[in-house]
């Protein structure tokens, strides 16, 4: 019963974060349009909250686990600030006018390339020592649970894999 109120609650937040983000994008420098932006942010961060806490909540964590969460949990948020902050510094460059060129927009995303790594770098030395602490089922769930907390993009491309593999797996070949 948890799984489908957190399935239902993860595929309710990724369709009105597709739709805040359309309407953000539609508002063009109208006071609105900032306060949207706000609106959105802060959504992304209520919802991020909500999937850590029911990672948690799944992998029934021992008193021992849960000194190791909070690093991992840090980890996870400071990397999401991380990328909204980026979002929100290119709507601003956009909103105010100015135009970069094409080279300057490979280095910009040659930079966030570069902080989205460190940042999952993070991500990763800080679940290593939980994860290592975890059992069998949890470590399963830990992986099942952890698909939740990537963006969208990276979450489908992700399921996408799983479901080919699991293809392969059951057929016995390709």
């Amino acid at each position: 019963m948890k799984r489908t109120v957190l399935g239902v609650m993860a595929a309710l937040a990724v369709c009105a974060s597709a739709f805040a983000l359309t309407a953000a994008a539609e508002g063009d420098q109208s006071p609105m349009h900032a306060e949207r932006a706000q609106r959105w942010a802060a959504d992304r961060e209520t919802m991020l909250d909500a999937k850590l806490a029911g990672m948690k909540a799944g992998l029934q964590l021992t008193p021992d686990q849960e000194k190791l969460w909070s690093p991992f949990e840090s980890a996870v948020k400071d990397a999401a600030k991380a990328r909204m902050d980026a979002m929100q510094q290119m709507m601003q460059t956009h909103e105010q006018g100015e135009h970069m060129s094409p080279i300057d927009r490979l280095d910009a995303m040659a930079d966030r390339l570069s902080q989205g790594a460190a940042d999952i770098k993070k991500i990763a030395d800080a679940a290593k020592p939980l994860y290592a602490g975890l059992d069998d089922s949890q470590k399963h769930k830990f992986g099942m649970l952890g698909r939740m907390l990537m963006p969208e993009r990276a979450r489908f491309v992700m399921d996408m894999i799983h479901r080919h593999m699991g293809e392969r797996d059951d057929n016995g070949a390709e």
